[in-house]
C-alpha cells in the first residue's frame, strides 16, 4: 500500500477529445500488489501486473465525478517531483460523498529517485 497528499489529481478522457479534469484530493492511497512482488521472478511479476491495482481517492467531490458527461481513461498526480499516471478500466465504484475507488489496467511500473550524495 502506498499513500500520500497530492492536492490535485488530474483526471483524463482520450474518447473524448483529451478531456481533462483537475480535482482537488487530499489523500490518496494506491493497494496494488505489483508494490510487494517479488519484481525479481518474472512469473510473479506478471501475475502482478495482471492483478491490477486498486487507487481509492479520500476527500474528493464525487458529484462533481459523477456529473462528467465522459469516462475517466487515465489518472495522473505529482508526488515528490515525480509525475505519476495510470491507464485505468472503466469502472468507478463510490463509496461515499467523498470517496471513489478505481481500477487501473495495463502494464505499470514503479521506480525510486535516488539523490547523489556530495562528498565535500
Amino acid at each position: 500500500m502506498f499513500a500520500c497528499a497530492p492536492d490535485t489529481v488530474y483526471l483524463y478522457s482520450q474518447s473524448h477529445g483529451a478531456a481533462r479534469l483537475a480535482i482537488r484530493c487530499p489523500s490518496l492511497a494506491i493497494d496494488d500488489p505489483l508494490l510487494t512482488a517479488d519484481t525479481w521472478n518474472p512469473e510473479v511479476e506478471a501475475a502482478a501486473q495482471a492483478a491490477s491495482a486498486t487507487i481509492t481517492l479520500m476527500g474528493v467531490d464525487t458529484a462533481a465525478i459523477m456529473a462528467l458527461p465522459w469516462t475517466i481513461d487515465r489518472l495522473a498526480f505529482n508526488h515528490q517531483g515525480a509525475s505519476l499516471s495510470f491507464q485505468l478500466a472503466h469502472s468507478i465504484q463510490f463509496d461515499g460523498p467523498r470517496s471513489i475507488r478505481l481500477r487501473t489496467c495495463g502494464e505499470r511500473h514503479y521506480a525510486t529517485r535516488q539523490e547523489v550524495a556530495c562528498s565535500l
